[in-house]
């Protein structure tokens, strides 16, 4: 599966919601063609209501990591906006 937005310019940003740390999820969106990661974690309380950046064009969440309330209004957001959505559950594998 590919994780193209269609974007077709050089800088391409995505927001990975959920998970404390990334660990080899960087390299793989990478090699996606992202320069730019963000990463929330969805631990805390003030993430139920911030709003995605313009600057973004593909969502990576991880659903098993974050509280329904914050999914949907992330699904919400994302839905309103055109942006595409990888759900996706616990971990990635990345060929070596």
């Amino acid at each position: 599966m590919s994780l193209h937005s269609g974007a077709e310019n050089n800088s391409r940003t995505i927001l990975v919601v959920g998970a404390d740390r990334l660990g080899c999820i960087p390299r793989k969106l990478e090699a996606e063609g992202y320069t730019d990661i963000i990463h929330w974690s969805g631990r805390n309380k003030g993430c139920m209501t911030r709003i995605i950046p313009s600057k973004v064009d593909a969502i990576f969440l991880y659903w098993d990591f974050i509280n329904h309330g914050f999914m949907n209004n992330i699904k919400r957001q994302a839905k309103e906006r055109g942006i595409p959505v990888i759900y996706n559950r616990r971990k990635i594998s990345v060929a070596p």
